[in-house]
């Protein structure tokens, strides 16, 4: 198969460093920024995306995260089909998960870290969703109702809810399952801008709230549709990994599930009570449809265990 790699930023540079399955090759590099022209990408020229109109290929490797529709658009506007381009969403997890990206890089896998209980390094709030929603949550008096004692924050990275929780990542295996998380825990479970990412919402909830301790809280923090997308249906145009669109008691098939319907669903059979469930837009700026918007655009939800 016959390539062009679209981009040349971290994305990438990641893929370079993987060797090419022997019936693939990489004939083109190009990007949008015409500063790039003429330098390298790995062995590779960056040429124009113009050439593309010159070269034969199979298929277009787009390697961009951050304003990668654009990318598609900009292809499916030079008449190239959707079944020629190939975007690269599973480019942060390849080392450990299986991928489309594997029919074209050899990618080695590496076995899963087992879950130990343990505090997450944190690196302080540096500007993802978590922190966004902090000084509300102070004012709110969030932290000292619903996140005392030990605590879970299910794909922190090094930016976790509160000091002193434990994290599940990538590394760790399947958010969805907690294989390793023993049950009833911990006191409360957290989760930023997850479930999203989760192939059956369902079984995820269901697993979350398994490792709750009775009395401890689930607390599921998300993107709300209407806030965060700027759009109706999937592809999100903001992070493709995203599985699912959710709205607040209201479900828009294929894409847009009802968060409280798949909260109830999941939860069939077990003792809660929902101490809240609501929509969070402090200092939320709509902006134009192409550029994110500013501050919260999520839903909240905590459950208590009975």
């Amino acid at each position: 198969m016959r390539l062009v790699l679209f981009g040349t930023g971290m994305t990438a540079n990641k893929l370079m460093k993987y060797s090419l399955r022997k019936e693939n090759q990489i004939i083109a590099v190009v990007d949008n920024d015409s500063q790039k022209w003429g330098g390298k990408c790995g062995t590779y020229v960056i040429e124009s995306p113009e050439v593309l109109k010159e070269k034969t290929y199979d298929k277009v490797l787009v390697a961009v995260i951050n304003g990668w529709m654009d990318v598609y658009d900009q292809l499916r506007g030079m008449g190239i089909p959707k079944s020629r381009i190939e975007v690269a969403v599973g480019w942060s997890r390849v080392d450990y998960y299986d991928d489309p990206l594997d029919e074209i890089f050899v990618m080695p896998k590496k076995p899963f870290v087992p879950f130990e209980k343990k505090p997450v390094t944190s690196l302080g709030h540096c500007g993802g969703e978590t922190g966004k929603a902090h000084a509300r949550r102070e004012r709110e008096g969030f932290f000292d109702k619903y996140c005392r004692g030990e605590g879970l924050d299910i794909g922190c990275g090094n930016d976790p809810v509160v000091p002193g929780c434990s994290g599940w990542d990538l590394i760790n295996g399947d958010a969805q399952y907690l294989d390793g998380a023993e049950d009833a825990s911990f006191d409360f479970v957290y989760s930023s801008h997850c479930i999203e990412h989760m192939d059956d919402v369902r079984v995820a909830i269901k697993n979350w709230f398994r490792v709750v301790r009775p009395g401890g809280y689930l607390i599921i923090y998300g993107p709300d549709r209407d806030l965060y997308e700027k759009r109706r249906q999937l592809p999100s145009r903001f992070n493709p990994h995203h599985k699912h669109m959710f709205l607040l008691g209201k479900a828009e098939p294929p894409d847009t599930l009802d968060i409280i319907e798949e909260l109830k669903q999941a939860l069939i059979g077990k003792d809660y009570d929902i101490e809240y469930i609501k929509r969070c837009s402090d200092g939320w700026e709509k902006g134009v449809p192409e550029v994110q918007s500013k501050g919260e655009y999520s839903f909240e939800i905590v459950v208590r265990k009975r």
